[in-house]
């Protein structure tokens, strides 16, 4: 077998030339502003980190390293803090790599979804208040000051390698996120905070329940399926995706993925119902995820039936890249809202996620706010989550009740 070429950065080299580079790479000389540790080395250089640690032990011979006495190497260390960057990649750190390593599997052998994300979460707070993601595990009140410490960052527009994210309404879900990604890397070290505590360490989510009263009104629907049929028509991809987004109450996601299966029901009243599924992945620690949904108009029903005879296979028929497609069915949207005279944050900003809203008061009032049926109906694992989140009783609907 042909034995395979050595290269250093990409080019034909020699072993002593990547020897001497790994020397200069330790001890940071030339133009080296620091020195690397063996694990940054290996990716620097793009070997293994054992290939590394053979050319170490070179090194040790000739001595240019020191070994100790217990078989370590003894290895120079700069006390200035250096920033993670693509350059010298957070997952370097091993206490990092060993947790991202608990992400990749922590899903019964699949990687979290968000694990990048939390990765991007700890190495932000870790360039802007410049620590080490071991100072983070030294203890808890340690690990508090310094996320206040990034608080005032943040207030500050003073935030290292991220997109601050936003303010709105007093609600800073960008910290939020940060912190719960250093509480998960602690919790892996075992450093931990007690159920429901408060300040910086709070795992309350921003915002949680504070739009619970999106609804529209009779009145209003009729007017947004007026204007949709004569904006776009009823056999449109807008008109499908707010009608079957109202009823379904589904996730965009989920909703984007749903297909153009459905099979007919005949009511005890005579009416037809169509059965749809939807997969949510936010719920897929239950049935798969997997909801049942029904859509009971007549025009939805209409549109599908017109969609289906062109044989798509999904609720639309735009073969725009999925990004561009919900940025697109998204500014429809908001152009929705803004006729009916709805220009509050949460219509402009998740015109989407709206619609689940939207939808779970169209069906509540069609229950007398029965949250256990619609529970089922639009997708909510438990009750409460429907009430506190989605469902809150409209005033007028409590008078009836009351009086």
């Amino acid at each position: 077998m042909a034995r395979r070429k050595l290269q250093l950065y990409g080019k034909r080299t020699t072993p002593d030339d990547v020897l001497d580079e790994i020397n200069r790479l330790l001890y940071a000389k030339g133009n080296r502003p620091y020195p690397l540790k063996p694990i940054e080395i290996a990716k620097a250089i793009g070997v293994s980190k054992k290939t590394v640690y053979n050319y170490i032990k070179k090194l040790s011979t000739r001595g240019d390293v020191v070994r100790l006495p217990s078989g370590h190497f003894f290895f120079p260390k700069s006390d200035e803090f250096r920033e993670f960057n693509k350059h010298h990649e957070i997952t370097s750190d091993p206490m990092v790599s060993e947790w991202m390593d608990d992400l990749l599997t922590r899903k019964q052998g699949l990687p979290l979804k968000t694990w990048r994300n939390r990765l991007r979460c700890v190495e932000v707070v870790c360039n802007t208040c410049k620590v080490s993601p071991y100072d983070l595990t030294i203890s808890a009140k340690k690990t508090e000051k310094i996320l206040r410490t990034f608080a005032k960052h943040f207030q500050n527009d003073n935030v290292v390698g991220s997109n601050q994210g936003r303010k709105s309404f007093g609600m800073n879900t960008s910290i939020y996120g940060r912190v719960q990604a250093v509480r998960d890397f602690c919790s892996f070290y075992d450093i931990t905070w007690r159920r429901g505590i408060s300040g910086i360490m709070s795992q309350k989510v921003p915002g949680h329940g504070k739009y619970a009263d999106i609804r529209f009104t009779a009145e209003e629907f009729d007017a947004a399926d007026k204007f949709i049929k004569e904006r776009w028509g009823l056999d449109s991809d807008v008109y499908r995706w707010f009608w079957i987004g109202i009823e379904s109450c589904a996730r965009q996601t989920a909703l984007y993925n749903m297909t153009n299966d459905w099979s007919k029901l005949q009511t005890k009243s005579g009416g037809t119902v169509f059965l749809m599924s939807a997969i949510e992945s936010k719920t897929e620690n239950i049935r798969g995820g997997k909801w049942t949904k029904y859509i009971t108009r007549k025009d939805t029903q209409t549109s599908l039936e017109l969609l289906r005879n062109r044989h798509c296979e999904r609720i639309y028929e735009s073969k725009l890249p999925e990004y561009s497609f919900k940025q697109k069915i998204n500014e429809h949207l908001v152009e929705i809202y803004r006729t009916l005279g709805k220009n509050e944050f949460y219509f402009q900003h998740h015109p989407s996620h709206a619609l689940r809203h939207l939808g779970a008061h169209y069906w509540l009032s069609k229950t007398n706010y029965n949250y256990g049926v619609i529970a089922e109906v639009g997708g909510w694992h438990t009750i409460d989550e429907l009430k506190k989140s989605y469902g809150q009783i409209p005033p007028e609907k409590i008078l009836e009740i009351i009086e």
